[in-house]
This record gives C-alpha cells, structure tokens and sequence, in this order.
C-alpha cells in the first residue's frame, strides 16, 4: 500500500512537472531563446554598403572616345529653372513653381546625377 501511494505521488509529481515545463515553453517569449546570429562581418563591408546606397553608377566603358581612364563620376546637376520649357504658360509655371525643387523652398536639395570621366573631360554614360 505504502508503495502504490509512492507510485502515485510520484507519477503526480512528474505530470506537474511536465505540465508546468509545456506551459513555460509555450508561455515564453520567442526571443529569450538562442537564435543562430550571422557571422561578424569585417568593417569594409558595412562601409560598401554605406556607399552603395543610392543609384549605382553606370558602366563607363567605351563611353570616354578612348580616353583612359574612364571613370563614373556623381556630378550635380543643372537647376530646372535655367532650362527652356516651350509652350507652358506663365500661370502654368507659377503653379509648378512650388513643386520645383530648386525653388527656394528646397535650396539646399542639391540632386546629383553620374558622368562619365576621362580627364577634364565628361561623357554621357
């Protein structure tokens, strides 16, 4: 009898217990559990994505009149309101005047645009 009470408490024992750990796996935070991290990647990779944001340059290749070497280069370039837009109205060009962006509303946007280099030369890429 002594033994069929052990027996019991003890099965009773181990059910809690493996209820009480299912309720913990389940009830924890995905997060407290050891996820596999990427290897640590060496400083010159973070600064070539740092410079790969933006618009990737253009192939300059054969592009310089064999000029070497040919190199694309960001240049800025030529505000909208120095260029000649036939056929729009005054009132036209008032209105779109506040979306121009070398407008004084937005003099610091310097937008940038990429040339093909050979020299003191530039191409179009």
């Amino acid at each position: 009898m002594i033994i069929m009470s052990s027996l019991v408490s003890l099965s009773l024992y181990i059910s809690t217990l493996v209820i009480s750990l299912c309720f913990h796996l389940l009830l924890s935070p995905a997060s407290s559990f050891r996820q596999p991290q990427p290897p640590n990647s060496p400083d010159w990779v973070s600064i070539e994505e740092k410079t790969r944001l933006g618009s990737t340059p253009p192939s300059c290749h054969n592009k310089c009149n064999g000029c070497h070497p040919c190199m694309a280069v960001q240049v800025p370039t030529l505000p909208s309101h120095d260029r000649f837009q036939p056929g729009l109205s005054k009132a036209i060009t008032n209105s779109m005047q506040f979306f121009d962006p070398s407008g004084n509303q937005y003099s610091n946007y310097k937008p940038l645009g990429w040339k093909c280099r050979c020299g003191d030369r530039f191409y179009n890429p």
